[in-house]
């Protein structure tokens, strides 16, 4: 198997094992570590679903092949050297047999006093503002902003924004930072109110990286050129 740079095979005899490390394609989260052989990236590319080599079972084992919960490949990476992969993958279900989303939730073996990573903040944040859904909107302030009127949601983003324009007019940077996070927890609520998950945002942003924004502007004008004002 030779790569695209021309390198050597680096599984040699075809018995190598090479870790293979699984992402989350969405939320960065890390969810597990398998090795794989030769046949075991073949297989992996041909199926799209992750397949290792089994170092218990001595043979190829694809995940979820007993649980259902498959990992679908949307990405393969090598390192520098060659000598380990990254996975980016779709889980369809938790990853880890003790039925967590990853092997490595709820398995700190040291933390610092740094906040956690911002893709585990996000992700953590948007499933808590999906778990509100089905609460009372009397006790609930997101529940409430999930079903009732939309006009109380547009208020809210656009007071948000305009507390993030007096912050920055009075150039108040712990304001800034207050503001910017009252608006984006407010942007989660709008993505599950109108079932635009952060994920078809960010596929937005990467359409977008790289091209100029006049032009960007122009097109959206040509494809919209109403945008209905807000009431």
């Amino acid at each position: 198997m030779t790569g695209t740079d021309g390198s050597t095979d680096p599984f040699g005899d075809g018995r190598t094992l090479i870790p293979a490390i699984i992402q989350n394609a969405d939320s960065g989260k890390l969810l597990m570590l398998g090795y794989m052989n030769r046949e075991a990236l073949e297989t992996t590319l041909r199926t799209g679903r992750v397949t290792f080599f089994s170092r218990s079972k001595e043979r190829l084992w694809t995940k979820g092949e007993s649980s259902g919960h498959f990992l679908a490949v949307r990405e393969i990476r090598w390192d520098c050297d060659r000598d380990t992969l990254l996975v980016m993958a779709d889980p369809e279900g938790p990853t880890c047999h003790t039925g967590t989303e990853s092997c490595f939730d709820g398995r700190t073996l040291f933390q610092s006093e740094a906040p956690s990573p911002a893709f585990e903040t996000l992700d953590r944040l948007s499933g808590v503002i999906r778990d509100r859904r089905t609460q009372d909107p009397d006790t609930s302030y997101v529940a409430r902003l999930l079903s009732g009127p939309t006009s109380s949601l547009l208020k809210k983003l656009v007071e948000e924004s305009g507390e993030i324009m007096a912050a920055v007019y009075e150039e108040n940077p712990e304001a800034i930072r207050s503001e910017m996070a009252d608006l984006i927890f407010h942007l989660l609520v709008t993505m599950e109110r109108t079932g635009i998950p952060w994920k078809a945002v960010m596929e937005e942003l990467e359409r977008r990286t790289g091209r100029g924004g006049l032009t960007e502007k122009r097109e959206r004008l040509k494809k919209n050129p109403n945008p209905k004002e807000i009431p």
